[in-house]
């Protein structure tokens, strides 16, 4: 039977502690920097949207005591109210500037022309957008002398969680030159026996969720303002190895209990490990519970050197330096049956390995009070599958298994390990990062390993004859690249259900392939080149959530960011004439990664025009239509209106149109 992984889906570091600040923060200091946040890049005349200014101390703590002062020029294209309210007058771009003492930042918005009542005439490859609920009610398309071929998305790019926008579109005016065909979205099969096996610990994850954020995430951001380290750098001086365990010594780990109704902290499981493998940066504890019959001595050392020269200088390269909370200059990798017990008997899928945020916070930092001072253990720790040839822990688990399917979970969990450190250590940190962007970072980090393993660059264009050439090659794929291409998969086919930027991202396969996939595409297009040093500085902060992307992505709006990406998804790699570099990904051919990936069939689901369909589109995400013009056509409006007839009141509400030919 094929085997499914359930990739890093207990990593507790994701999560904890939301974005709530603990009391007793140190304030911030005077504005050091000012920027804007925008509805939308552009607006429709007549329309109007609410600016927000941002202001931030030296070290980015947010601050909301300085006033502002707005300005727009010029006034014949649109106006700003002093509560930074603008309204859009006539068409053109109109330069919006917020004021904090000599401080300032300025922000271009155009402004269109009504394209209800303004037919827009597109050459191939030219995209236009128009945000703004009501204003955007329709669209009309001039009247075409020859064949065209259009994509049409309806988006809602309001930049927070699980915003749901319902709506209705159709298309007036239908001429019988009009003959759109249908796109059914295809999936390969085999991907919905991992969902199943992801529904199946999706109650355990989201208790872990819970239990994070309530018992550990508070204690974690208060370190921050208690701990008075060095900086990273000097912190983790990775070369000095003070409290070294050596091959053969017995350990005491003290293992989170993820068992149905017990206390993950109060209610530890205590076990035995023997270290069988040292090396510069890695610490092999295998559990003394373990079957037989598991991994050799050649096997651990294999893992430790995997981790030493492979996992270890990718990922601080890519996110920063990790801590070294025991001075050991080692992240131990515990492989214990305890987590072999999480999945049920009988699944073709298994919990691979998780990481606990409790343990990078030592015994005295946490109050008498807190149960999780007696489980930490104090150090940089990895719970990961044992072997279990004969099936001893509910299911067969062979050598090979477990080796194949925890090289990416250890990619993934390192990420998290190094982001909860960094911003442990960071005193203008307000809070832990949100669950969406720490899962994207970490799997990218999956993505980055698998590129160092095959040699290739950052940005080097990647296809899936690259990732997946042969099948002596199947087994990287299948451990660093397989789990992000079929999780994005799983949003193509129904992206009107999931989005990156969502809870959902705690249990479900969709959004985390999303999540990826929007990553990928902002590291892509806002990075300048710079790829490592763009998520360094995602993992480093201090903002958390969508502030933090933006504060990375040179001043671009998050409609500009949402934008870019759902058209991305669809022409890259469609050699689309005359289409802008912004519109696609500079590191995948995306089109021939997820077709080759997906059994030669492209999986995102493009509907028809003509035909009237009602949906709906969660924020950051869209649905796409498309319209084949065969031939001389009239002018035509593609209408959009809330389920019930009248306009769409969301604000945020998108409306995307690519000519494609």
């Amino acid at each position: 039977m094929r085997q499914w992984i359930i990739l890093g889906a207990l990593s507790l570091a994701a999560c904890s502690g939301g974005d709530t600040p603990p009391t007793g923060t140190t304030p911030p200091g005077p504005v050091a920097q000012v920027s804007i946040a925008a509805v939308a890049s552009s607006m429709v005349a007549g329309g109007t949207q609410q600016l927000t200014a941002r202001l931030y101390d030296k070290d980015g703590k947010a601050v909301t005591t300085s006033t502002v002062t707005w300005s727009a020029t010029p006034a014949t294209v649109g106006t700003v109210s002093s509560a930074g309210v603008l309204t859009a007058v006539a068409p053109g771009t109109v330069k919006v500037t917020a004021t904090s003492g000599t401080l300032s930042s300025t922000v271009d918005i155009l402004v269109e022309a009504n394209p209800c009542t303004t037919p827009i005439a597109l050459q191939a490859g030219q995209v236009r957008s128009f945000t703004g609920g009501g204003v955007v009610s329709c669209i009309t398309l001039a009247a075409s002398a020859g064949s065209s071929d259009y994509l049409v998305i309806g988006a809602n790019t309001r930049p927070v969680q699980d915003d749901l926008m319902q709506y209705s579109v159709s298309l007036q005016s239908v001429a019988a030159s009009l003959s759109s065909p249908v796109v059914q979205a295809q999936l390969d099969p085999r991907l919905l026996v991992q969902d199943q096996e992801q529904e199946r610990i999706d109650g355990t994850h989201e208790r872990l969720r819970q239990y994070e954020r309530a018992t550990v995430g508070p204690v974690v951001q208060a370190v921050a303002r208690t701990r008075t380290s060095p900086t990273p750098a000097a912190r983790a001086n990775l070369a000095v190895s003070l409290a070294v365990s050596a091959v053969g010594d017995t350990v005491n780990v003290r293992v989170p209990n993820l068992n149905t109704g017990k206390d993950i902290c109060k209610d530890f499981i205590a076990i035995k490990g023997v270290v069988r493998a040292s090396s510069t940066r890695a610490t092999i504890v295998e559990d003394v519970a373990s079957p037989s019959g598991g991994f050799t001595t050649t096997d651990y050392n294999a893992i430790a050197q995997e981790f030493d020269n492979l996992i270890f200088p990718t990922d601080t390269s890519w996110f920063g330096k990790p801590t070294d909370i025991n001075s050991d200059g080692r992240v131990t990798i515990l492989y214990t049956p305890e987590v072999n017990k999480l999945t049920p008997s009988g699944s073709s899928g298994f919990t691979a390995g998780f990481f606990f945020g409790s343990d990078l916070i030592k015994k005295s930092e946490y109050p008498s009070t807190n149960e999780c001072r007696n489980q930490t253990n104090e150090q940089e720790i990895f719970y990961v599958l044992a072997p279990d040839p004969a099936g001893t822990f509910n299911n067969v688990r062979s050598t090979v298994t477990v080796r194949q399917g925890t090289r990416g979970v250890i990619a993934h969990e390192f990420q998290h390990m190094i982001n909860q450190g960094v911003r442990q250590y960071n005193p203008a940190v307000e809070a832990l990062e949100t669950f969406w962007l720490n899962e994207a970072l970490s799997h990218l980090a999956e993505e980055i390993v698998g590129r160092a393993i095959i040699g290739v660059g950052d940005f080097q264009r990647l296809t899936y004859s690259q990732v997946n050439p042969s099948p002596s090659s199947a087994n990287d794929y299948n451990a660093f690249f397989r789990q992000n291409l079929s999780r994005f998969q799983r949003w193509m086919v129904r992206p009107d259900t999931s989005a990156p930027i969502s809870v959902q991202n705690r249990a479900q396969l969709a959004p985390r392939g999303a999540s990826w996939a929007l990553l990928r595409y902002a590291i892509d297009q806002y990075s300048n080149g710079s790829a490592r040093a763009f998520t360094k500085a995602l993992a480093a902060g201090p903002q958390t959530d969508v502030a933090n992307l933006l504060a990375r992505t040179s001043g671009a709006q998050f409609d500009q960011i949402i934008t870019g990406w759902l058209v991305a998804n669809y022409a890259d790699g469609l050699n689309v004439s005359g289409l802008s570099p912004r519109y696609g990904y500079l590191s995948w051919n995306i089109r021939d990664a997820m077709s080759g990936s997906n059994s030669g069939s492209f999986p995102l689901l493009v509907t028809p025009l003509p035909g009237t369909y009602t949906t709906q589109s969660l924020s950051s995400s869209g649905n796409y239509y498309r319209l084949n013009r065969s031939g001389s056509s009239p002018q035509v409006q593609i209408k959009l209106q809330a389920p019930g007839g009248g306009n769409i009141t969301n604000e945020y509400t998108t409306v995307i149109v690519l000519r494609v030919s």
